[in-house]
């Protein structure tokens, strides 16, 4: 590797973010420069030009490295990529062959970040990879027992990352994300909700509660790439992503002022589906407060103002 992307360097560090106009990217572009200090710049990876965003980075075909090699040539070194490239929004998660994009685009990634000498590589996998479990929160040494094509495809996604980093001798760390709020199946959806339009329907269980899982907001997230890519020492292999404490989607649609309606459902060991994130508390600033529901529909709020 190239001698400037030592980490002990005094120069701000530079990433690529790989799938800028995904539903994650989409919400970290908004934050990002009111959240993440002058230590780190990150330039955002589109297929084809976005003249109004600034550091916007064009690579439109991953199979083709050369992008990614000038880009790191201007830059004078690159020192790591977040890979949240994927299956295109409105791809199917049961379609096992859309769901295999997820497999071969961070593969054309990773042989491009080798080749461009880039020594640190953070991927976005999925909570979806454990699957519906027992109502005990996943940590990272759990099973994984994905349940449909999305899982199954992240799950692949993180073997062949494994095997790759051995074979090329890099670091790469997987991150099981959890709900992201804005880009998750119960907030997304009433982005342009107003009274009067029809309620949602929410699964309630006999204790009155919805379900409950592991979120982040917008910022929190971006404050918790902002740490580990600028962590000095070697990151784990794999890092659960949400908030210390899990939250109620029935809180979350009161918070946001959603009007619901209730579908009695019997007990289930499916109501609580979280992760054990202990570990991404060593080694980023997240708190019990980032998984409060009044705060994660405000960071999911403020980033749609700045879009």
């Amino acid at each position: 590797m190239s001698d400037n992307l030592s980490w002990a360097s005094t120069r701000p560090k530079r990433f690529v973010f790989l799938g800028a106009s995904g539903r994650i990217g989409h919400l970290l572009r908004a934050v990002w420069p009111a959240s993440i200090a002058s230590d780190l710049r990150v330039d955002w990876q589109f297929r084809s030009a976005q003249p109004t965003i600034p550091n916007a980075f064009v690579w439109s075909d991953l199979a083709d490295i050369k992008p990614l090699l000038d880009h790191a040539k201007s830059a004078d070194g690159l020192d790591g990529l977040f890979i949240f490239v994927g299956a295109s929004r409105a791809g199917d998660k049961t379609d096992v062959d859309q769901m295999a994009i997820n497999v071969s685009l961070v593969d054309q990634a990773l042989q491009a970040a080798v080749a461009a000498e880039i020594p640190r590589v953070l991927i976005a996998s999925s909570s979806a990879v454990y699957g519906g479990g027992d109502g005990v929160p996943f940590d990272e040494s759990s099973a994984l027992h994905p349940v449909n094509a999305y899982g199954m495809a992240k799950r692949d996604m993180e073997a062949l990352c494994v095997a790759r980093a051995a074979e090329y001798g890099i670091e790469v760390c997987l991150l099981r994300i959890g709900n992201v709020a804005g880009a998750d199946a119960l907030l997304g959806p009433t982005e342009g909700w107003q009274s009067g339009d029809a309620p949602r329907l929410l699964d309630i269980y006999p204790d009155g509660d919805g379900p409950r899982r592991s979120y982040i907001g917008p910022e929190s997230l971006a404050d918790v790439l902002r740490c580990l890519a600028l962590l000095p020492q070697p990151l784990p292999q794999v890092i659960n992503v949400a908030a210390p404490v899990s939250v109620s989607m029935k809180a979350l649609l009161e918070a946001a002022a959603v009007d619901w309606e209730p579908r009695p459902v019997s007990a289930s060991p499916l109501q609580d589906i979280v992760l054990d994130c202990e570990r991404l508390a060593t080694l980023s600033d997240i708190k019990e407060s980032d998984g409060a529901a009044n705060g994660l529909v405000a960071q999911w709020r403020s980033a749609l103002e700045a879009l």
